[in-house]
């Protein structure tokens, strides 16, 4: 995003990026990138292409007790993320970046990771019956779209500033009340970033600094990303029950939110009192 970083495939600095996308997905991207542009292909076609892996995947999945499965389910789980890469770099290839397909992209992401969730909730009721699982399987759910929306507001905001500029900043909700109410959950999840935003405007060697503190939570911060639940997914099927899976993203992933958070918190007060 700007050029005095260095970038991973994604457009995002490699110090923040998810390790799954720098060793595996966004070179596959990268490879695909000249044949997308090449044939013209719209973004947000690559976008909603993403959603008939996801359908796969889901497929798969609901057979996780067999390896074989498994292993296709996460397999198909990776292709979606070369995709969700791709669509991103073939729009800023070919000047078509636009709100709706931010938007389109966001959907299609909560899209595939629905359809998997529910098809191993149905598909792990005998574990502890049906309704429990599906309870669980919900309550992850609201876990990840919270976990979610932080990290995404995080890394976001951390560009932003890096870049020179504000952090947090308003978006057109070209998604109607869905996004309307993301981008409020957001807001509640980063008060008072409009003061640390004014500091660093007003100081460039406080901005250099503020990249340097941030850095490293950003870098924590990455075991909230989507490859890392993909991966989590396909251990808890391999070791047997998706159920290991809800409680990883239930308590281990909100755990680990609330503590690179806090250490957020903390860096961010220091650079301001410093």
């Amino acid at each position: 995003m700007h050029s005095t970083v260095d970038t991973a495939g994604g457009g995002r600095p490699r110090g923040i990026e998810e390790p799954l996308n720098l060793a595996l997905v966004h070179p596959a991207s990268r490879a695909l990138l000249p044949v997308a542009v090449r044939l013209r292909v719209p973004p947000n076609a690559i976008s909603i292409a993403g959603i008939g892996f996801g359908l796969v995947a889901a497929w798969a999945y609901f057979h996780y007790e067999r390896p074989a499965m498994a292993l296709a389910g996460f397999a198909a789980m990776l292709a979606w993320h070369v995709l969700d890469g791709l669509d991103g770099m073939t729009a800023r290839a070919t000047g078509r970046t636009s709100d709706f397909g931010r938007f389109l992209d966001g959907f299609c992401d909560y899209s595939v990771f629905i359809l998997v969730y529910v098809s191993l909730a149905v598909a792990a009721g005998h574990e502890a019956g049906l309704g429990v699982s599906l309870a669980a399987a919900a309550l992850a759910g609201a876990a990840h779209v919270v976990q979610a929306a932080w990290y995404e507001l995080q890394r976001e905001v951390f560009i932003r500033r890096s870049a020179g500029k504000p952090g947090f900043a308003a978006r057109d909700a070209v998604g109607g009340f869905l996004e309307v109410g993301y981008n409020a959950l957001q807001a509640r999840l980063m008060p008072g970033a409009q003061a640390l935003d004014a500091a660093l405007g007003a100081d460039p060697a406080l901005r250099v600094r503020y990249a340097e503190t941030l850095r490293p939570v950003l870098s924590a911060a990455a075991i909230l990303g989507a490859t890392g639940r993909t991966l989590a997914i396909f251990i808890a099927c391999l070791a047997g029950n998706p159920l290991w899976y809800w409680l990883w993203e239930i308590v281990g992933l909100s755990l680990a939110a609330l503590l690179i958070e806090r250490a957020r918190r903390v860096r961010e007060a220091a650079l301001l009192e410093g």
